[in-house]
């Protein structure tokens, strides 16, 4: 009878453990954080794309800009196990800076994390800041 009971309370906690951690909708956010990086090196790529812009994938949700003969790079990545886009940009000398983006259903974007500002406009941002200082002013 002890070991029946036992069995029951870690199927409990098991089930438990299973609503709380392994949240619904995972699959969906991976799917968008995926379609963003495939978006975003789409469009920084082409017929469009910005003079001297190099694209390295390095993975399907990961990818590097550079602009030799600048030292710099910008570096997007879907980080699936937290649930964010991470953007870093570093430049020679200077501190790496690395700002994360939630994906907002309401709103259809990736929104910072800390509230203000969205994906595609501080990626504008730091390519003016890091490898395109011409676009300045």
């Amino acid at each position: 009878m002890s070991e029946e009971r036992g069995r029951q309370k870690l199927q409990a906690l098991s089930k438990a453990l299973q609503e709380k951690i392994a949240p619904s909708g995972s699959a969906l956010l991976n799917r968008q954080g995926l379609k963003m990086i495939e978006r975003l090196a789409r469009d920084l790529t082409g017929e469009n794309a910005m003079p001297g812009l190099r694209v390295w994938r390095d993975s399907a949700g990961k990818f590097r800009l550079q602009r030799p003969p600048r030292n710099a790079e910008i570096v997007v990545e879907w980080q699936r196990d937290i649930g964010a886009m991470v953007m870093t940009a570093e430049k020679h000398g200077e501190p790496r800076t690395l700002v994360r983006y939630v994906y907002d259903q309401a709103e259809d974007h990736f929104r910072r994390m800390e509230g203000e500002g969205e994906l595609y406009d501080d990626l504008a941002d730091a390519l003016v800041e890091h490898l395109y200082p011409e676009g300045k002013g």
